[in-house]
């Protein structure tokens, strides 16, 4: 009797794996891979000034996520577009002839290059009061003096009032091709303000001198 229960459950358990094939090895499951990188263009936040660094997030040949940091620490103009761009790994220079001699040049010159500002746009507000708009300043030049300034809103907008005692007509100047979007000049018992409209987020300060006041942007 004994022996007939151990027959059957060996005929049962050989069913039960019948499909098992004894020959067949475990794989993984392929990885599906998108299209090589190439290029990527981005741009920043009106706020950003400068580029800390990149963090980059990858998957490795394991499936398994990884991430690779790399610092930069450069000022950066959020007008600009940057570009992440895919470059071939370069071949290998070719060795030169040690007979062949290449001459040197020991008269080279060193050119040094004088950033000079360009205006913008020049005008008259009115005889007292007139502006000069460069890349990322504005002058204003003026003999009255400044008696409060201060900064609001997003994108920024410069306000500047300047001592007077007369009055004069409302103007609403508009600017071109330039971070400066417009002027507006209003006159008030006591004194005059200039509000000057920003393309975005920027701190400022004003230096004084003996034209007027240079308002620079950073």
């Amino acid at each position: 009797m004994k022996t007939r229960i151990l027959t059957i459950f060996l005929i049962f358990t050989s069913f039960l794996n019948a499909d098992e094939n004894p020959f067949k090895v475990e794989t993984k499951e392929k990885m599906i891979v998108p299209q090589e990188f190439q290029e990527r263009t981005f741009r920043f936040n009106s706020d950003a000034r400068i580029l800390k660094g990149i963090t980059f997030h990858y998957i490795k040949a394991d499936g398994s996520e990884d991430k690779l940091s790399v610092d930069i620490n450069k000022s950066i103009d959020w007008h600009d577009a940057y570009v992440l761009t895919h470059s071939k790994t370069p071949e290998p220079s070719k060795i030169l002839d040690v007979s062949v001699t290449i001459p040197q040049n020991t008269s080279q010159e060193t050119n040094k290059t004088t950033e000079v500002d360009i205006p913008l746009q020049i005008a008259k507000i009115y005889d007292f009061i007139s502006y000069t708009v460069y890349k990322n300043k504005i002058k204003l030049n003026t003999q009255d003096d400044l008696i409060s300034d201060f900064s609001v809103g997003n994108p920024s907008k410069i306000i500047i009032d300047f001592k007077s005692t007369s009055i004069y007509p409302t103007k609403n100047i508009r600017l071109k091709n330039s971070i400066f979007k417009r002027i507006d000049f209003g006159s008030h018992k006591g004194y005059y303000r200039l509000v000057i409209y920003l393309d975005g987020v920027y701190n400022y300060n004003i230096q004084k001198d003996s034209t007027g006041y240079m308002v620079h942007l950073s």
